[in-house]
């Protein structure tokens, strides 16, 4: 067996993710959000985005939830090394996601802060919930932890931070779970779940660049969304030193 059979390379597409939506539709799914009520007797699923590497890709993906009549949570980090949220880019890609209908929330890393007791939950969390607010206009509700560990895996409030905690005891207890964390389907496969008739309550979980428009390894998949987006700052400096007459032209040549 290949590697791309054994971790389902062709699951990882844009055209599949668009699938998958319409799969968990037609299976009759409700799509809901993490604040709204919990109905035993519903088949509901809330689908979420921890937005780790390239929010241009997280776009088109909530592009195609859009279109298919969905709406998800999308959890933004505020110290993360690949994108800064605040920059002019950034911010206008997370207002459209969220002018789409979708919720926005924080992707928040206990590391960044040194948080190694729960009590200090709390402050950290609104530390980083008032600043994403105010510079981005927009009131959250939502928080998700980024590269949990046993430590954040243990802190099962309901709310810290003023914020819903998506690992808390309440969603464990209430709803299955299935994600791409690694560029693959870690436990059980999204399309197996989605078709198991005994799944009533769902919550899944998405990465930006684990996903692409063509079947690609994990590795690969990263890469190319790293690339896209360096390719992209390249052309913005460039361009934006022609218009402002700045780049030599030897420079072209180069």
């Amino acid at each position: 067996m290949t590697n791309r059979e054994k971790y389902l390379f062709d699951d990882f597409t844009l055209d599949n993710y668009r699938r998958l939506i319409q799969l968990a539709k037609d299976k009759g799914f409700l799509f809901i959000l993490h604040k709204d009520k919990f109905v035993p007797e519903r088949r509901d699923i809330i689908w979420r985005h921890d937005v780790e590497f390239e929010p241009d890709i997280a776009l088109r993906m909530a592009e195609i939830e859009h279109a298919e009549g969905v709406k998800a949570t999308y959890f933004f980090q505020l110290h993360c090394p690949y994108y800064n949220v605040v920059d002019s880019h950034y911010r206008g890609v997370f207002h459209e996601i969220k002018n789409l209908g979708h919720c926005v929330g924080l992707h928040f890393d206990s590391t960044y802060w040194g948080v190694t007791d729960e009590s200090q939950l709390n402050g950290f969390i609104s530390i980083d919930k008032d600043y994403l607010e105010k510079n981005l206009g927009v009131e959250i509700d939502t928080f998700s932890f980024h590269n949990t560990t046993p430590f954040t895996q243990s802190c099962l409030e309901y709310q810290y931070g003023g914020l819903i905690n998506v690992y808390s005891s309440y969603f464990k207890e209430r709803y299955n779970y299935c994600g791409d964390s690694l560029g693959y389907w870690r436990f059980d496969r999204l399309e197996d779940v989605l078709n198991d008739e005994k799944v009533h309550h769902l919550q899944v979980l998405t990465h930006d660049a684990n996903w692409s428009s063509d079947v690609l390894s994990p590795r690969k998949r990263f890469i190319a969304a790293i690339r896209n987006h360096g390719e992209r700052l390249i052309a913005e400096q460039i361009n934006g030193l022609h218009l402002k007459g700045m780049l030599c032209p030897d420079d072209e040549e180069l």
